[in-house]
């Protein structure tokens, strides 16, 4: 809060008895009220200025009739009209410096005269001297105090306004107020304050310079990361992850230079230090030794970063470390009175059929952790991993891993009886068990003690510990989504329980819409999409497709869109789509604060959930495939089968942890059970040294152990995306600095080359547009898909423009545009584009419809095209009146100025900006297509000619033989 009056020439302060501060009235719910008071704040003001949210006015400035009495406590408060209106006096200019008079009377005439040459000398020198010396000082003089110089001492000393006063009505009776005693005693003072001063600056002045030079060291650690992308040594993740961890990075850098200097022998290296050197040698060791060698940052040298990984063992089998800090953790949760809750998950990672000498022993072979040599074992081909996660914290931990070559379902049981066993020991409560769905997988649940038939179901088994713990099971969410979406494509139709067919070719032809229209109905639904088999280990194509949007796109269409014939009976397909998405959402919550399906499981919302989930299981259980049978009966049910694992799984953890008399937790995360968090552990393993898709068993030991050691790692995408804020970043190179040498075209010019010109509307008899088609006119669909573009344009023109009065001209109310695309998909969020805002946004399609048409679907070259249809979008709104509600609005700014002008080109170019990279996203995709496209047609036409050569060449031989 302020402390000073924000008032041009007011300082009251706050902190003043019976001083009060008023908030300045909302610009929006009062703009007449707040107008005003801001013309009084910048009443004497030589430039006006904006007040801030913080803004307050004193107390003084409001008469008396302009407060009232409130409550039972008579408690003075402003009215809520009241206006300032009383005026305070400028405060008068505060003298620089005041000669003292008091012993002016003792002096004669005579010793004045003979004095006068050297006070005028030292009155000089001190006026000279009276703004250095305060600046030195660095204190803000308040202006009621004045600056007095002793006679004795020659220093300034700031008296209080009564003296000053007093001063001043002594100095008015006195006819020589530039008089002072002893003179040169007071110059000679001056010089030697002038000689510190040069002292101070000196020193000043050599402490920058070994700041600067220490500066110059730590802050090239921020060019470190475009340095290597420059010489291409790290890869886009590497850098990412390195940037993120600069924040205590440079401080311990600094620390550490400082040591050296002093003394040989540093000690220990920081926290911070140690990891951002460690993940720079995880990603790349060649990108380490250069960093090393052009940057001195004091960074250890390789060998003591080995050292460092020598202290843990790292051979495969439960990792002794890991289940050290699990102990830890529990004991550090006694003392809080928490228990340690995890959730434990299995995946296998693929790795190369390749043996290697290590120096010490070959690896490459299958083992598990047994400590057995055997000449007769096979070579691994996959790594087998046990991962742990928090489900009331916020941390995982890899177990143990084993390599193997396709392991039975008993034999993954009692490596799962082991693990539980060992967490068991130091004091985890595992609450749940985590794999995806493969046959071995379903015999191993079996052996646990699970049971996964529909009639007898049962989601959990007995730990082998304690047999009345349950540890329930679930199917990874994100492999059951993909297996429903597989199997709905390839069969193309399925039915519902009521016998109502849900078909494919639905999402197939709003597909087909949105390419032929060029724009989306707020899904993204693409190519991929559609044609996802070349992709299909990628969740967020199956979620993407099984989606609310495509839901509300579908269910638009046919109900909204009476052109479109082909969306006629798609309710059943809509329906089976919500009820998937919502499914997945309630699996894959993550947000504690989230509503909704994606909310976790609380005891306060556990009934909402419940008769959800309960329909959904009767859903699944009446869905049939092409020929009438069940689902849940044939060969591809395994997906379907899933998710009612999962939802019997997610009713015991609720009971168990949330619903009891005395709840372990206040909620649940399921997505704490998602197999997410291993296949990140994975992506995070094959980014070691750059990017291994397929690491070698001593490649992924030696990752396996680093990831251990530190946590600022992490992986690609790959099959599936993190689920946080790290930003991925290009390798491109920074091109703002450079200087463009091309020249931009004239509007005009660009006008007529892409035909962006107002056209004048055809009328019934005119002929000359009979032959030539209308791309005049919008189509009902894309004229929707507008609609919804539009409340994003809102959003970017409210961070360009601050004027009240013309942002609120871009949005409206739900009862004066009911039959909008965004009303029927806003949920509360979106933007309400109003009319006017509308009109601008369907010229500006035109306007890039015209464009696309005269470069035939080519995009433009050159710059300027954004200016050039917002001037044309300006004279086309200008002429027919577009926010009529700002006519006044328009006459109150200057004609260079024009609020109404700058809104209209301000949207249109935000328009235009939204669909320039849509376009160009669109051309990339297109360009991914017929890439892949014609490698597998380059692949099969060599093969058709290698072929048709060994075809020739055998019968050529044949013939020489005959």
């Amino acid at each position: 809060m302020p402390r000073y009056c924000s008032v041009y020439g007011c300082h009251n302060s706050f902190d003043k008895d019976g001083m009060y501060s008023h908030c300045i009235p909302d610009a929006k719910k009062h703009p007449e009220l707040y107008s005003i008071w801001v013309e009084y704040m910048n009443k004497h003001a030589p430039v006006k200025s904006v007040p801030a949210k913080s803004s307050r006015l004193c107390s003084e400035h409001f008469s008396a009739d302009m407060y009232e009495i409130k409550g039972k406590s008579q408690k003075l408060v402003l009215r809520p009209d009241a206006k300032p209106t009383i005026v305070t006096k400028k405060f008068a200019q505060v003298p620089i410096a005041r000669l003292p008079i008091e012993k002016a009377d003792a002096v004669t005439d005579t010793e004045m005269l003979k004095g006068a040459s050297q006070t005028k000398e030292c009155v000089q020198v001190i006026e000279d001297m009276s703004v250095g010396v305060v600046s030195i000082a660095g204190k803000k003089r308040k202006q009621s105090e004045e600056i007095v110089i002793d006679d004795e001492s020659g220093i300034e000393v700031s008296t209080p306004k009564k003296r000053a006063c007093r001063d001043s009505v002594i100095s008015v009776q006195h006819d020589h107020t530039y008089y002072v005693s002893s003179p040169c005693r007071l110059k000679e003072k001056v010089v030697n304050l002038l000689d510190q001063v040069n002292n101070l600056n000196r020193k000043l002045c050599t402490s920058q310079k070994k700041t600067r030079r220490l500066k110059k060291k730590v802050n090239s650690l921020t060019s470190v990361v475009s340095e290597l992308k420059k010489e291409k040594l790290v890869s886009s993740d590497c850098a990412s992850i390195l940037e993120t961890t600069f924040s205590g990075v440079p401080k311990e850098l600094m620390k550490r230079l400082v040591t050296q200097k002093k003394k040989k022998n540093a000690g220990a290296y920081p926290k911070e230090l140690r990891t951002f050197a460690m993940t720079l040698k995880f990603y790349s060791a060649k990108a380490y030794k250069y960093v090393r060698k052009c940057f001195d940052l004091g960074l250890p040298h390789p060998s003591v970063i080995s050292s460092w990984y020598n202290v843990m063992d790292g051979e495969p089998g439960f990792t002794k470390e890991a289940l050290t800090a699990l102990k830890a953790k529990v004991l550090a949760g006694k003392r809080d009175g928490q228990e340690v809750l995890c959730a434990l998950m299995l995946d296998e990672m693929s790795i190369r059929k390749h043996v290697q000498w290590d120096g010490k022993k070959y690896r490459g072979f299958v083992d598990l952790g047994t400590g057995i040599d055997d000449d007769s074992l096979p070579e691994a081909t996959e790594a087998l991993v046990f991962m742990a996660v928090s489900v009331n914290s916020n941390w995982k931990v890899p177990c143990g891993y084993f390599l193997v070559k396709g392991l039975t379902g008993e034999e993954k049981a009692n490596l799962t009886k082991d693990c539980l066993t060992k967490l068991h020991e130091v004091g985890v409560k595992v609450v749940s068990f985590t794999c995806d769905g493969p046959t071995t997988h379903q015999a191993m649940l079996k052996l646990l003690g699970a049971r996964l038939s529909t009639d007898n179901m049962q989601a959990y088994f007995p730990h082998p510990c304690d047999k009345n713990q349950k540890i329930y099971i679930f199917l990874d969410a994100c492999h059951m989504i993909k297996l429903v979406r597989n199997t709905w494509s390839d069969w193309k139709v399925l039915k519902d329980k009521d016998g109502k067919t849900i078909e494919w070719k639905f999402v197939e032809e709003l597909h087909k819409l949105q390419e032929t229209e060029g724009l989306r109905l707020a899904n993204k639904l693409r190519c991929a999409h559609v044609d996802w088999k070349p992709q299909k280990m990628k969740v967020n194509l199956a979620a993407q497709t099984l989606s609310s949007s495509v839901a509300d796109a579908l269910e638009y269409c046919e109900g909204k869109l009476h052109e479109m014939p082909q969306f006629k009976g798609c309710g059943p397909t809509v329906k089976f789509i919500r009820i998937f998405d919502r499914l997945f959402d309630v699996l894959n919550s993550r947000n504690p604060k989230a509503n909704s399906f994606k909310a976790p499981i609380r005891k306060t919302n556990y009934q909402f959930v419940k008769k959800f989930l309960d329909d959904a299981c009767k859903y699944i259980k009446g869905l049939k495939g092409p020929g009438g049978q069940l689902i849940l009966n044939s060969k591809r049910k395994t997906g379907f089968l899933g998710f009612l694992v999962c939802v019997e799984a997610v009713h015991g953890l609720a009971k168990d942890l949330v619903c009891g008399e005395n709840p372990m937790i206040k909620y649940i995360l399921t997505y704490k059970m998602s197999q997410d968090h291993l296949e990140l552990f994975f992506g995070a393993v094959r980014a070691s040294g750059g990017w291994n898709n397929n690491p070698t068993a001593i490649q992924f030991r030696a990752a396996y152990k680093q990831l251990l050691m530190r946590h600022n790692i992490t992986g690609g995408k790959g099959n599936c995306v993190p689920q946080d804020d790290t930003e991925m970043l290009s390798n491109v190179e920074d091109q703002s600095n450079r200087k463009s040498s091309t020249v931009e075209i004239d509007d005009v010019t660009i006008a007529r080359r892409y035909d962006l010109a107002l056209r004048p509307e055809p009328g019934a008899n005119d002929h000359d547009y009979c032959d030539v088609p209308n791309v005049m006119e919008l189509s009902e669909f894309k004229s929707s898909a507008i609609s919804y573009i539009a409340g994003y344009v809102v959003r970017m023109v409210e961070r360009k423009m601050h004027c009240f009065t013309c942002l609120a001209a871009l949005t409206t109310t739900k009862e004066k545009v009911p039959d909008l695309f965004v009303v029927w998909k806003s949920n509360g969020g979106l933007k309400l584009p109003s009319p006017g805002l509308l009109k601008i946004c369907e010229e500006t399609e035109k306007c890039v419809m015209r464009m696309l048409n005269v470069n035939q679907g080519g995009l433009p070259h050159g710059t300027g095209l954004p200016d050039a249809i917002a001037t044309t979008v300006l004279q086309y709104c200008v002429e027919r009146g577009v926010f009529s509600s700002l006519k006044q609005h328009m006459f109150e700014t200057t004609p260079v100025n024009n609020h109404v002008f700058s809104l209209i080109k301000c949207c249109c170019k935000c328009y235009v900006t939204i669909r320039m990279h849509h376009l160009v996203l669109h051309l990339n995709v297109s360009d991914t297509r017929i890439s892949c496209v014609y490698t597998v047609n380059t692949f099969l036409n060599i093969t058709s000619i290698m072929a048709i050569r060994k075809h020739t060449s055998s019968l050529f031989s044949k013939k020489l033989k005959d």
